[in-house]
């Protein structure tokens, strides 16, 4: 947009060298603008493709500055520049269908729509109107077609941008600014009591425990549970301290950790109501890793996913299969159970807040919301796969950048 609306500056500069200047940049620049803006925004290619890509598309653009004149003014053979300013429109047009049409997230795919609406029409104008045309007949003037294109393009992103929001941009009014402010706050703080009712549980039933074993005086397993009901209460008063961080908003206090130790301890503390359930466990840990992350966060984001496998499951033998292993564009953990499944409706709106599938009083429906809020936040992403009666497979995504270390371990 930046290269679009600096380059229009060529329509009115009478200085031939500053015309020259912005005439490039609105016919050569604009499209590589553009297929970067697109390869970013469909998250097609990984973090270093699209670092090598920003280079390599630099090439044709080059190409172009130095077999054009470049006085008096500069003569850009656009029957050339054709031939690769039309691939980058295009492509970049393709990457923003195509991602619409993979999200599977019901939000995130009404705003690709949404920003495919936006560009799509004004860009196919632009190669029609500006670069074919003008590969027919230089001296072309489409800017008049184009204008209509335009505007049409900035009303529709008005609109949009008061009834939805279009690429991050939100247009409000000051009384909805401070209501999304109170949900805000209430939205952090059921996030925090949902956490904090998970742990409550599990020390309830760990307790319930061992006043059965006190009876029984089997001191050894009296100790290990008291060791867990202590380390339970570690993990509330470190919530209970960042309280007003959650509040306001989820901020990550990063440092290393390794995700096996991790999930060790996850299990461990989700150890009893496993038990109680007769849940088996497998594990396959082909990677060991450590990451840059909020370990405390991760954790109950592990803790959840093992808490909603538990519950998915009906009567006892069921299982949990967690793997860790390295993919393409970085860690991927999965937690998959044999339990009941869920319909496609409940697939598409599970990550939504207040949304549950447990028709349970103590059930808040903001679990998988808070899993989904952490992931985002730490560049990731969380994925689910599910059939009715046939289990549930939830997915986790790390980036690679947030790697420290590695090597390979089986489990």
């Amino acid at each position: 947009m930046i290269f679009t609306g600096v380059g229009s500056f060529s329509e009115v500069v009478m200085e031939p060298d500053l015309r020259s200047f912005f005439f490039f940049i609105l016919q050569a620049c604009s499209p590589y603008g553009f297929v970067m803006f697109a390869i970013s925004y469909s998250e097609a290619v990984t973090r270093r493709t699209k670092n090598v890509l920003a280079y390599v598309l630099l090439l044709p653009l080059f190409v172009t500055l130095l077999i054009s004149p470049l006085k008096p003014e500069i003569q850009i053979d656009f029957i050339l520049m054709l031939l690769w300013t039309a691939p980058y429109y295009l492509g970049g047009c393709f990457l923003l269908v195509s991602s619409y049409l993979r999200e599977r997230n019901r939000v995130k795919r009404k705003y690709r729509l949404l920003t495919a609406c936006f560009f799509v029409p004004p860009i196919i104008a632009i190669v029609v109107f500006n670069h074919i045309t003008r590969a027919v007949k230089q001296d072309f003037d489409g800017y008049f077609n184009l204008s209509i294109v335009v505007w049409c393009g900035f009303a529709f992103f008005i609109i949009a941008a008061i009834r939805f929001g279009v690429l991050g941009v939100r247009i409000r009014f000051e009384k909805q600014l401070h209501d999304q402010k109170i949900k805000g706050i209430a939205s952090g703080a059921a996030m925090f009591n949902h956490a904090v009712k998970n742990r409550i549980t599990n020390i309830d039933m760990l307790t319930g425990r061992v006043r059965e074993l006190v009876k029984s005086e089997r001191n050894e397993q009296i100790d290990e549970d008291i060791k867990r009901i202590m380390a339970e209460t570690k993990q509330v008063m470190h919530m209970v301290k960042r309280i007003q961080k959650q509040i306001e908003d989820v901020e990550l206090v990063e440092g290393t950790a390794n995700l096996i130790d991790l999930m060790t301890h996850a299990l461990h503390a989700n150890r009893y109501p496993l038990e109680s359930k007769s849940v088996s466990i497998s594990t396959d840990y082909s990677v060991n890793c450590n990451m840059m992350c909020d370990k405390l966060h991760l954790q109950e984001v592990f803790n959840n996913l093992i808490s909603n496998a538990i519950d998915a499951v009906e009567g006892e033998g069921g299982t949990l299969a967690i793997r860790i292993y390295e993919a393409k564009s970085g860690i991927r953990i999965d937690f998959t159970d044999n339990g009941t499944g869920m319909v496609k409706k409940a697939e598409e709106q599970i990550f939504d807040p207040f949304y549950s599938t447990k028709q349970r009083e103590e059930n808040f429906g903001l679990g998988l919301s808070y899993c989904y809020l952490i992931m985002q936040k730490h560049g990731g992403s969380i994925k689910v796969s599910s059939s009715q009666g046939a289990g549930t497979t939830f997915t986790l995504h790390l980036p690679k950048y947030r790697r420290i270390r590695t090597s390979n371990k089986g489990g």
